[in-house]
This record gives C-alpha cells, structure tokens and sequence, in this order.
C-alpha cells in the first residue's frame, strides 16, 4: 500500500513538473515574441513585428501589454479601429494603464473626434503613478488647440513643462497656441527656448522661420527654415520650409 502511494505522489510530481515547465516554456517564447514584434514595429518594419505580436497574443490573450503594442502598430497601419479595439482590451485587462490611455488618445486625434481624446489624455494624467505625464498633458494642449480653446492648450503644454523642462514638442506647442492668441513675442521665445533646449528638433525651427516671415524678418526666417531641412530633408517639414523659401525669392 505505501509503495503505491509512494508511487503515486511521485506522478503527481512528476505532472506537476512538466506543467510547470510548460508554463514557463511558454511565458518565455512569449516575451521573446513580444520583444521581437515591438523592437520591429520601432524600427519601421511594422507587418513584421504585427506578425509576431499577434503571435504573442495568442500565447498570452490576457497580456495588457501585448494589446497595447498590438493597438500601437495598427494605428502605425492606418487601421484605426483595430487599434482602438486593442487599447480598449488593453485597459479592460488593466483599467489604471496610463500609457495605454495616452496613446489611444492619440487615435481620437486622428480621427479628429477631439473630445474623446480628452477624456483619454485626463485619465492618463490622473493617474498619480504616471511616470511620464508630459506626453499626455502635451497631447491635451494639441487637443485643446483643435478646439480652438487656447488658454487651456497653454495650461496643458506649461504642466507638461513642469515635469520635462526640455520637452521640445511642448515648448513648440506652446508658441503655437500663443500665436492663435495673436502673443507674438511669447511665441517668438517659445520657439527659441525650444531651439536653446533642444537644437536638432526640426518643428521649432520651421514655426520660428515662419514666424519671422510674418513680420519681415527674412534672413533670420530663411536661416531657420534652412536648418528645418538640413535637420529633416525627407520630412514633411522640410517640404513646407522649401515652399515658403521659394515665396521670397
């Protein structure tokens, strides 16, 4: 009798092993996939790492993680409901996400549907624990300038400030919204505190040429809408600064 159960406990053991190993067999190939597919998508080869990712999601469905790099590539792709039904799984599976609530405010962006996107920013920056609320609250301020509401945009690009001082996409913001309100000289140094803290940020360059255009200044506009395309020369930027060097020839 005690050799049977002898017996016994040791198959139990023995099952409980292999399932054990199992589980981590999996967890591993998992997060092997899920690092594959992100470090793809972040280096342009977006179908790739979507491939693998959905791999990932197979293995693990009730990975919030995953969802949220899932959400991330579709709407790389254009493919704007995917992507908000991912990031919905994704905060369904972890309601305080605020990363996830960022990003798939930048969806509602653009798809133009300014106030759901908001929503999304606001509960991103609730959240106490957020380490890096300046995107969100920057993400606001371009929300806000959608809505034309100029002095709330202004708010949220000053508290994205207070946390990352030489957050450039901010400071540029910022001197966009102040030209909405007709604050020229306040944009003006905008733009340059955003050039002073971050030199190779192609957007503070553009808007301050341009900038300087509107009142005359051409050499000072013609030398910053040069170094929009020395710094970015494919980009769209680059593009719009050969257009308005063009205009005052």
């Amino acid at each position: 009798m005690l050799s049977h159960i002898s017996l016994l406990i040791l198959f139990v053991f023995t099952l409980t092993g292999c399932a054990g190993n199992q589980q981590a067999t999996t967890k591993k190939r998992t997060e092997a996939l899920q690092r594959l597919g992100t470090s793809l998508v972040q280096q342009g080869s977006i179908r790739a790492g979507l491939e693998k990712l959905l791999e990932a999601a197979k293995l693990d469905p009730t990975n919030s993680a995953i969802h949220q790099e899932l959400a991330l590539a579709y709407r790389d792709l254009e493919e704007f409901q995917l992507s908000l039904d991912h990031f919905k799984k994704a905060l369904e599976l972890r309601p305080e996400f605020p990363q996830a609530w960022n990003n798939m405010g930048t969806v509602y962006l653009l798809l133009g549907q300014w106030d759901l996107a908001i929503n999304c920013f606001q509960m991103a920056v609730g959240d106490i624990l957020y380490r890096t609320p300046n995107f969100a609250y920057s993400n606001l301020g371009l929300a806000y300038i959608k809505k034309e509401q100029y002095q709330k945009a202004i708010d949220s690009f000053q508290k994205a400030l207070k946390f990352a001082p030489s957050y450039s996409p901010a400071r540029t913001n910022l001197g966009l919204a102040l030209e909405r309100m007709n604050r020229w000289e306040e944009a003006m140094d905008a733009y340059q505190d955003a050039i002073s803290v971050d030199p190779e940020y192609p957007a503070s360059h553009f808007h301050l040429g341009r900038l300087y255009m509107r009142f005359n200044r051409n050499s000072e506009a013609a030398e910053e809408l040069h170094q929009t395309i020395k710094l970015d020369p494919r980009g769209h930027l680059a593009q719009e600064a050969k257009k308005l060097l063009n205009s005052m020839k």
